[in-house]
């Protein structure tokens, strides 16, 4: 069984897909370049079901839920991409849970006040350094984290 973590942002959609063993599989991004949100939703969005559809070795999934922070829009704009990630999930038939960041930092890392640091740390000592961006780190955490509940 694979399991697939991802990690949201208006920016992009980072997913690492990880084994049973823990392993990574394989890293993902559905990203845009285009300057405004509004551009760049439907390109990420569209990405990220296209090529869903061209993965068939996901077994479950697991996506970061939206993060409340001090800036409305900021978190109207990620529960957007949240929300159109687990819709794209679903309409492809794979089963998808939301995390709460605290939640599968704590259960991963041990803190769930964890830092990007403390992430990237435990990604590093886990799997190598083999995350071109901390997104990766966190969505193979999220990855193991729904595998390890599941156990």
């Amino acid at each position: 069984m694979n399991y697939l973590g991802l990690d949201c942002s208006s920016l992009a959609v980072h997913g690492v897909l990880v084994a049973p063993d823990e392993s990574i599989v394989k890293q993902y991004k559905w990203g845009s370049k285009k300057k405004t949100f509004e551009e760049r939703f439907p390109e990420i969005l569209l990405g990220f079901s296209e090529e869903l559809s061209r993965i068939n070795i996901i077994d479950k999934a697991a996506i970061e839920a939206t993060i409340f922070v001090r800036n409305r829009r900021t978190v109207i704009t990620l529960g957007y991409v949240v929300g159109a990630v687990w819709l794209s999930l679903l309409q492809a038939g794979i089963d998808t849970v939301k995390i709460n960041n605290t939640q599968w930092k704590k259960a991963v890392i041990g803190k769930g006040n964890a830092s990007k640091l403390d992430i990237k740390n435990y990604a590093v000592n886990k799997w190598g350094d083999v995350f071109s961006e901390q997104d990766y780190a966190d969505a193979a955490c999220i990855a193991v984290w729904n595998k390890r509940r599941i156990e």
